[in-house]
């Protein structure tokens, strides 16, 4: 038989408060055992027929986001808030809110900066395996050290007799997008299972507005201290991101600006040279370049357009015509295809370009010493003859042509691999609190 998930419009029983003659409602009568005023913060038995006062105290002020009396509808069933509990450990506080449905019984509301969880009492106890517990075929892990949460306040009704001052140890119990609180007082032991509820679901559900938009959710008390401090932390980049984006931009153009300082004059030269297969041509000049700087870079570009399974290499010089001193660089030109059981693959670059940095004012020839390559390799590994060479080393008659390679010599070049590498660190703490930003929307 389903029963009906709506809360009745059912007669509440009327009461006053002895201490301050406030007028207060008892909507869950025969349920509950006690009641907190919502007028004076007095703790009142609702047990019996004349009600009692059994603690006195002045309320500790407390901004609520649901009144006690306020009905929601989750997951299909209307529930009406008749409680409220405020609660911290040693590093944090939250809200705790006690939903009732006389078909249904009772649920939590866990309320922390905006963020919402809701509390299911567990009946079937899990399987405790030290660090870890097992609950209907689950695994749930222990996240942090147990904490002690304390009552600060309370107000409404509650089906056990609870009053400020108050304490239970706290233990949460992580698995994926829910968790289990475990709580410990008096010797009793309570399990709760906790589900994050999405974001403006219980402010849709009960017709309110959050006062601030949420931030790290709250999974346990025992990991309040922790949460707290990340949101201050989210809180405190996130008003530092203007600045740190600002110092970023600065920072690259400042470095632009000493890349382009130091990269001097503009000069440019091109010339062909052919790498021929077997041997190592050496000494090839390309041509003269001239350094007007004291300091500037300089760059050297191949690009061999006919490689096919075949690379080039190449060693550079650059010869001071005062002092005969060289500077020397590599690079290597490289392209690679095929097929296999995936398809068709290729790799490698026909064009490569090797960077001269802090290279002296002066003249200088440019010279290069070159060879070429085909794949797998020119000689066979068990030194047969082949249509591609002998095992001597040298070539039988198809022998191939020598790779034409295009060789550009240019100043006033800067490294891209530097600045996109200062680029990167100048925006990685901004893109870090920007990233966290988003995180703890």
């Amino acid at each position: 038989m389903n029963l009906p998930r709506e809360a009745p419009k059912k007669a509440v029983r009327a009461v006053s408060c002895p201490n301050c003659g406030g007028a207060l409602e008892v909507r869950a009568a025969g349920w509950s055992v006690n009641l907190a005023c919502q007028y004076c913060g007095s703790i009142l038995d609702v047990s019996r027929p004349e009600v009692q006062i059994i603690e006195r105290h002045n309320r500790a002020a407390a901004d609520f986001a649901l009144p006690l009396g306020s009905r929601g509808r989750l997951f299909e069933t209307e529930w009406e808030v008749i409680g409220a509990l405020t609660r911290s450990d040693a590093g944090d506080s939250w809200r705790e809110y006690l939903l009732f449905n006389p078909y249904v019984g009772y649920r939590w509301l866990v309320e922390y900066e905006g963020d919402w969880q809701f509390g299911t009492m567990l009946l079937d106890r899990p399987e405790d395996n030290g660090s870890s517990v097992v609950w209907r075929g689950q695994r749930f892990r222990q996240e942090d050290e147990a904490a002690l949460a304390t009552t600060d306040t309370v107000i409404g009704e509650f089906y056990w007799r609870v009053a400020s001052g108050d304490r239970a140890l706290c233990t949460s119990y992580e698995c994926r997008a829910s968790s289990l609180s475990r709580e410990e007082s008096d010797g009793e032991v309570n399990w709760t299972q906790l589900v994050a509820l999405s974001e403006g679901q219980v402010e849709s559900a009960f017709g309110i507005f959050a006062s601030e938009p949420p931030k790290a959710p709250k999974r346990s008390s025992g990991q309040a201290r922790g949460y707290a401090l990340f949101a201050a932390e989210a809180r405190s980049e996130a008003s530092d991101i203007p600045a740190l984006l600002g110092v970023s931009m600065l920072t690259i153009l400042a470095g632009l600006l000493l890349m382009v300082g130091f990269a001097g004059g503009s000069a440019h030269m091109s010339s062909i040279v052919d790498a021929p297969f077997g041997r190592t041509a050496e000494g090839l000049r390309v041509g003269t370049v001239t350094v007007t700087r004291p300091w500037q870079f300089v760059s050297v570009m191949a690009r061999a357009d006919t490689l096919d399974n075949q690379w080039v290499d190449l060693d550079y010089s650059l010869v001071d015509r005062a002092t005969g001193q060289s500077i020397d660089a590599s690079g290597l030109v490289e392209h690679y295809s095929g097929s296999d059981s995936d398809g068709p693959w290729s790799e490698g670059s026909i064009a490569t370009t090797t960077q001269f940095g802090h290279v002296p004012k002066g003249t200088y020839d440019v010279i290069v010493d070159t060879g070429a390559h085909r794949w797998p390799t020119d000689v066979p590994a068990d030194g047969t003859s082949s249509a591609w060479g002998t095992p001597s080393g040298g070539w039988a008659e198809d022998k191939p042509d020598p790779v034409p390679v295009e060789v550009t010599v240019k100043t006033n070049t800067m490294s891209d691999g530097n600045f996109w590498t200062l680029c990167l660190l100048a925006m990685l703490m901004p893109g870090i609190a920007i990233y966290r930003g988003w995180r703890n929307r």
